[in-house]
């Protein structure tokens, strides 16, 4: 499954980054959001987010898949993940730090 959106919780910038990196941050989400206006669409987007490890992820996946949004999907840029009945299983992630 490609992972197709990145979401950063914003308990983890405040927590994580210092002032430079929140204003960069800033600097990148603004420009984002005023090429997605040049190209005529909304500048932000509203999502639901489900963490995998909730009790009701396995509906959530189910649903997508009875929409046609879940799928098996390959792209070397993108972490994959592996489910196995109702577990999904992720790679493990070595730290960049």
């Amino acid at each position: 499954m490609q992972i197709k959106f990145t979401v950063i919780k914003n308990e983890d910038i405040e927590k994580h980054l210092n002032e430079q990196d929140k204003s960069e941050l800033s600097s990148l989400l603004w420009k984002i959001q005023e090429l997605r206006l040049l190209e005529g669409k909304a500048a932000l987007n509203t999502y639901l987010v489900v963490n995998t490890d909730e009790e009701y992820a396995t509906d959530i996946v189910r649903i997508l898949q009875e929409n046609g949004h879940w799928g098996p999907t390959h792209d070397p840029n993108q972490i994959e993940f592996r489910q196995e009945g109702d577990t999904m299983e992720l790679p493990e992630v070595k730290s960049p730090v």
